[in-house]
Order: C-alpha cells, then structure tokens, then sequence
C-alpha cells in the first residue's frame, strides 16, 4: 500500500470513528432527552395537583387522574375514578378551606411508561365551622402510567399527615 493510499484509508476511518462516535452520542442522549422530557411532565402533574389542591378545584385534581384512578386519602375511605375523585375533594371543600399547600417531590423514578413520586407535603387547613388554621405536614406516594399518545396519568395516590388524629395526644 503507497503512502498515499494509506494515509487516505485512516483518513477514511477517522471520519467513520467520528461519525460511529457522534451518533453514539446522539443515541445515548435520546434517553435521557426522553427521561428529561418525562420528569418534565410529571413535574408538571405535580405542580397542577398543587394548583388545584390550593385553589380546592376537585374537577381539575380529577382530571390529572387516570379514568379508573384512585386515590387513597387519609381518614376517607379509597375514590376509585375520575367521579368519586372530584366528589370527595368537592366534599373535603365543605369541611376545609385551604389556606396554601406545597408538595416537594423526594424522589422520582421513572422506569419506561411507569413511574412512582414519593415526597411530603405541607398545607394549611381551616374548619369551615370555625376553629384554629391547621398547619399539617405529611408524605406521599403517587404511581404514574403513560398512555400510548405518550400523556402521563396519575393511576394511584396515597398520603397522609404527620400529625395525630383530633384528640390523639402526640408521642414524644
């Protein structure tokens, strides 16, 4: 082979090793894109739960729900789907005025089209038949699901608060 001829031929598989080397980059970064782009959107489902929590809009907290979602509220008993979602956070509005709430997500793993958020929670709750602001603090754990057009759904979400029930002395 004339000097030529090989300088040529690694000339030739440097470009190739580059571009071997570029779309492995691009390949390797479509995951994580991907993942960067589902936590962007259960982050999103996060803050709108919040939103509609804040603002006690039953109708909108449902429809983060999966159809047959449930939700699993302390003291309550299980709301299987979208219907018994929105009437119990329309009969918790009764009882309750919300004065703020904040969620903070401690960890979210995602793994292909499920997912599952665990964090804590803290709220101010106020009797509607009169009585002290309530500041309450708590944790969650919510499953996900993504559909085939690609929508993440809530599918479950249990939670409860830190603070004993009314008249439960708290253990030291």
């Amino acid at each position: 082979m004339s000097n030529a001829v090989a300088s040529a031929f690694r000339r030739k598989m440097v470009v190739l090793a580059a571009i071997g080397l570029m779309a492995a980059s691009v390949s390797a970064q479509q995951p994580k894109a991907a993942a960067g782009a589902d936590e962007a959107a259960i982050a999103k489902i996060r803050t709108a739960f919040q939103t509609a929590a804040g603002t006690q809009d039953g109708a909108a907290i449902a429809k983060l729900f999966a159809p047959d979602g449930v939700e699993m509220a302390p003291n309550a008993p299980t709301a299987k789907g979208r219907p018994a979602i929105e009437a119990f956070h329309k009969a918790f509005g009764q009882q309750w005025m919300m004065h703020g709430m904040t969620i903070t997500s401690g960890g979210l793993k995602i793994s292909g089209d499920v997912a599952h958020d665990v964090g804590t929670y803290k709220q101010q709750l106020m009797p509607m038949k009169g009585g002290p602001v309530v500041d309450d603090t708590g944790k969650y754990v919510v499953l996900l699901k993504k559909d085939a057009s690609g929508a993440w759904w809530i599918t479950h979400a249990i939670y409860n608060s830190d603070l004993p029930l009314p008249g439960v002395a708290a253990k030291k």
